[in-house]
Formats: structure tokens, sequence, C-alpha cells
């Protein structure tokens, strides 16, 4: 319970500071399943590992989603400043639009993540296995 619960809790803070809470998530689900205490307990050695695969995923997702909206404004950018002669691009107006559709999968993604996040803790608060949907934790660590 408390490596799901550790990772909403990183999440719903680092989030409101300067959003590193996706990026730093994967900490208590780590320390959790490496404490010798936790070694021999499969229950918790799994739910430490489903946490901590959807961490690096949810990490992974950010980081990717983050580029690709950075090269994309960018992009819109280089492309105003080079046709500053008053003539607009064709396809400039799509950018903006590839740029809010990319924010809005990534918002979605994230709040879906925190919600699944969410029904980890209750699941292991109540004793029963559960592992995320592959979408949302990829199996990066076995366990």
């Amino acid at each position: 319970m408390w490596a799901h619960l550790g990772l909403v809790i990183t999440l719903a803070v680092g989030s409101s500071v300067c959003c590193l809470g996706p990026m730093l998530c994967w900490i208590v689900p780590l320390v959790i399943r490496n404490d010798e205490r936790n070694r021999h307990d499969p229950f918790i050695r799994h739910h430490a590992t489903q946490a901590l695969n959807h961490a690096i995923t949810q990490a992974i997702a950010l980081t990717v989603g983050m580029i690709l909206g950075t090269v994309t404004y960018l992009g819109v950018i280089f492309t105003l400043v080079s046709h500053s002669d008053g003539d607009m691009p064709s396809g400039l107006p799509a950018l903006p639009v590839t740029t809010g559709v990319l924010f809005a999968a990534l918002v979605v993604y994230c709040i879906a993540g925190f919600v699944f996040a969410v029904i980890g803790t209750t699941k292991a608060n109540s004793g029963q296995w559960w592992s995320y949907p592959k979408l949302f934790a990829i199996r990066f660590v076995k366990g």
C-alpha cells in the first residue's frame, strides 16, 4: 500500500512544486521494494514493483511529451521568425493544434495514471493482488 500511496503523494505534492512529481515518484516504490524487511514478502514486493514500473513509465511519458511539445513550440517560433515578411506559412495553424492535442493527451494520461495509483493503493490496502494496465506500467523491473 505504501508504495502506491507514496507514488500518489509524490505526484500530488511534487506537481505543485516545479512539476517535479512525475519525475521523482519512482523513489518511494524503489526504497520500499529494496528495503531488507520487504525482500521476503511477495505481496509487498509485487505492489512495490508495480508502483515502480508505473512511476518509470509515467516519467518516460512525461519526458517524451515535454520534448515533443518543446520541439513543436520551437518549430512554430522559428517558422514565424523565418517568415517575418508578413507572409504566413500555410501549415502554421496546424502546429498549435498539434501542440494542444499533445498537451491534452499528456494531461489525460497523467490523470489516468494518478487514478490507477489510487486504485492500486486501495487494492493493496484490502489485500488484493493487482497490476496496472500495460499502457500505464511497462514492465521494466520484474519481481
